[in-house]
């Protein structure tokens, strides 16, 4: 068997060493364009659980702001109530002296007029809140549902990224 080994000519090594160089160039902008698609998925995560993070910071803020805000309205309610019964107690007194026999009927209509008071007080303290924007209880009751459900989508995807970097 007779090999012949010939001498490449200057024109043929100079037109490897460019398709050699430009097969080099595409392979350093592949590779660079693939870290940057994956820097890019990364950051989308990144920001992906930023965002859910502050979600979950402005609702326990907003959780307790309303849970201050609820108990300032609870005080202010006993100091309410309070006043209404003491003046209830005091209505009802000067009654009892005035209408001595009648007390059977005074008792009924004082405990009438109480209940009346009652319902216009819920129904002012109602449309106080409503004005004011608070959350009814509904409201704050989905926006815990909401919050729950949120922590456990949290929970499920940092435990799918533990799996997968374990």
């Amino acid at each position: 068997m007779n090999v012949q080994a010939t001498m490449p000519t200057t024109r043929q090594s100079v037109e490897g060493e460019q398709v050699q160089r430009q097969v080099e160039a595409r392979l350093a902008v592949l590779s660079r364009g693939g870290r940057r698609l994956a820097l890019a998925y990364i950051g989308l995560w990144g920001c992906a659980y930023d965002r859910a993070a502050s979600v979950y910071r402005g609702g326990m803020k907003l959780w307790e702001d309303a849970v201050a805000r609820g108990e300032t309205m609870e005080e202010a309610l006993r100091q309410r109530l309070a006043q209404l019964e003491r003046r209830t107690t005091q209505q009802f007194n000067g009654l009892q002296n005035r209408f001595g026999d009648n007390v059977e009927q005074v008792t009924r209509t004082v405990a009438d007029t109480g209940e009346s008071l009652e319902v216009q007080l819920e129904k002012q303290v109602e449309r106080v809140l409503v004005n004011l924007g608070i959350p009814t209880r509904e409201r704050l009751e989905r926006l815990n549902q909401e919050i729950d459900r949120l922590n456990a989508k949290l929970d499920e995807e940092l435990a799918r990224q533990e799996a997968v970097h374990a």
